[in-house]
């Protein structure tokens, strides 16, 4: 299915990725580690959350996918010298519990009982792999077009993902030719591959990936107003909560945060 979609992904930005893509080579040259590392970041990351999913739980994959605000916050630390402010911190606390009283239903004796696994370990490095790729963005050179930067990036990321995809039709177990399957990875391809890609890296470089990463806190509330308007379910308390814990903290993040440095080394 990884594989796939950003196959998918690829044949949907060629049309605009195509005018100028050879003019534009030189500079793609000069700067492919770059892109190569970016590529085995966003395959590998979105592989390995698929991975974990087989032997975790979704309820430990939402809180996991939650830590990935405070993943990117150490690494802008770390390696962009980019520190947050106690408030920050306070912020990026209060929105994580936001996320967490919606994942477990306003019901915290919940948390009790969950147990972890190999799985979420590896859905962890999946969102390690998210925060690294997040504060690389501003590796991509700003006069080059950002879809085709993400066409690069996206063949760059298949080189890994073949033989992965090869050895699994071959011995584990193939995918399902389906119209369901290609409705999914079509939808999957457009628009997460395609436009979620494109407006995450954009803001990325525009707004940095500490106040970036602060918007992922927005999945679940998301989640909820769709499950409302679509499967008919109703809003509750912990709804309420939630979404309130979550816009505070991320007003915090985004309202006391600093400037980050507008370029990374060159290589």
């Amino acid at each position: 299915l990884s594989f796939w979609r950003w196959v998918v992904g690829a044949l949907i930005l060629l049309p605009f990725a195509a005018p100028g893509l050879r003019a534009a080579l030189p500079r793609y040259r000069q700067h492919w580690r770059s892109f190569a590392l970016l590529g085995c970041l966003v395959s590998g990351s979105t592989t390995l959350v698929l991975v974990g999913l087989n032997f975790t739980s979704a309820t430990n994959t939402s809180l996991i996918n939650a830590v990935q605000p405070t993943l990117t916050a150490l690494l802008c630390w770390l390696f962009l010298r980019d520190r947050l402010n106690a408030v920050q911190w306070l912020g990026i606390a209060v929105a994580f519990g936001g996320v967490a009283q919606m994942i477990v239903r306003g019901q915290w004796q919940l948390l009790v009982g969950l147990t972890f696994n190999g799985g979420d370990l590896i859905v962890l490095l999946a969102m390690l792999g998210f925060a690294t790729y997040a504060i690389n963005i501003r590796r991509i050179p700003r006069d080059l077009k950002g879809p085709q930067s993400l066409f690069v990036i996206i063949l760059f990321g298949l080189v890994p993902l073949l033989p992965f995809y090869a050895l699994e039709a071959a011995v584990y177990r193939p995918v399902p030719f389906s119209s369901h399957t290609v409705a999914a990875v079509i939808a999957l391809a457009l628009l997460v591959s395609v436009l979620g890609m494109l407006m995450w890296t954009r803001g990325n470089q525009l707004i940095g990936p500490n106040r970036a990463a602060a918007y992922m806190n927005l999945l679940p509330l998301f989640g909820a107003m769709l499950a409302v308007m679509f499967l008919g379910e109703n809003i509750a308390f912990y709804h309420v909560v939630g979404a309130v814990m979550i816009v505070g903290g991320m007003w915090l993040v985004l309202r006391f945060g600093g400037v980050l440095p507008q370029t990374l080394p060159r290589t």
